[in-house]
């Protein structure tokens, strides 16, 4: 393999792996990297949905090579944390929808903020980045910055279209079929280069494969599509983080009166593609302008996983991301 390909198909050295038990008994697969003394700081690194730590194995060792102390975790549901569908492969919510993984985030700061040292930082990346604005709108504020890449502010549900897909799962939910995938859903299927969801994923086909490659090591990483149950779950999700509650609006009660998202006193810069096949842009853009701390630049990319894009691409992602954090700390 070239050097490129072995850091994308091993872990860092020096890795500790190990399980975290939540209030109701789930486990949660974690690795930690100690930093380097008088290193750039400590980094929390969330993952999107249906990923797991290894895939993003490349930027770890980026991460971990830069002296900085890293720590990361599969969220429950998917990677080597317990599954919550009906079936194993099945992407689904867990009963208390986003808000247990909310929870779930918050009990994994206090992990983290526990085996690494300040100053504490985080990196989230789409399901992940989403939970990391909500963690931060509940006026958390343990982080010195945090960078999210092409965060789940709004879903684009294609080929239906986000409105008529918060209809249709919220029926299929109430209906009692939220543990169906969505439709053209399915089992995971291994990728293949050149596919349509190469293209919405990265623009590099080697990187693409890299996912495929983990899995066939261990295929108890696997993870199919999302359900209807998750569908719906989401999208409650982003109302919570983005639409001020019912009873509130316009009554002119301060803070509370305005959505969630605005209430972030974090740092925070979004770093998003030109086009994004997955989430919303469009909204994004719209949300982050809103907040008074957010800042979003735009990637000259067109793939959702900026850091598993090509080279050039990710290379300066990443050093953008870096160089935001370190300067907040």
């Amino acid at each position: 393999m070239t050097d490129s390909a072995t850091r994308r198909r091993t872990l860092p050295a020096g890795g500790a792996t190990g399980l975290q038990v939540m209030a109701d008994g789930a486990r949660l697969r974690t690795m930690v990297w100690p930093g380097r003394a008088g290193g750039p700081g400590s980094l929390l690194v969330l993952t999107g949905r249906a990923d797991f730590i290894e895939k993003y194995a490349e930027t770890l060792h980026d991460l971990v090579d830069a002296g900085w102390g890293v720590a990361s975790f599969d969220w429950r549901g998917q990677g080597l944390s317990g599954r919550v569908g009906d079936t194993a492969m099945k992407g689904a919510a867990p009963a208390g929808g986003f808000g247990t993984w909310l929870a779930d985030l918050d009990a994994m700061v206090g992990w983290f903020r526990s085996v690494l040292p300040p100053p504490w930082s985080a990196i989230g990346h789409s399901m992940g980045g989403h939970l990391l604005l909500r963690h931060l709108a509940g006026e958390n504020a343990e982080f010195a910055a945090a960078v999210l890449t092409a965060p789940m502010m709004g879903v684009s549900a294609r080929p239906l279209g986000a409105p008529l897909a918060r209809r249709l799962a919220r029926l299929m939910t109430m209906l009692g079929r939220g543990g169906d995938y969505v439709w053209r859903g399915g089992d995971y299927v291994p990728g293949t280069a050149g596919s349509v969801r190469q293209r919405l994923l990265t623009s590099d086909a080697d990187r693409y494969l890299d996912e495929a490659w983990w899995i066939a090591q261990n295929p108890a990483l696997a993870l199919g599509s999302a359900t209807w149950g998750w569908l719906d779950a989401a999208f409650a999700s982003l109302d919570a983080l983005l639409v001020p509650p019912p009873g509130l609006r316009g009554t002119g009660e301060g803070a509370r009166s305005v959505p969630a998202l605005q209430r972030i006193t974090t740092p925070v810069l979004v770093l998003v593609p030109e086009s994004d096949g997955l989430v919303d842009g469009d909204i994004t853009r719209t949300a982050v302008a809103r907040m008074a701390t957010g800042q979003l630049e735009v990637v000259a990319a067109t793939g959702h996983e900026l850091l598993r894009e090509a080279s050039d691409i990710r290379a300066r992602v990443l050093a953008r991301a870096t160089q935001f954090l370190q300067g907040a700390a």
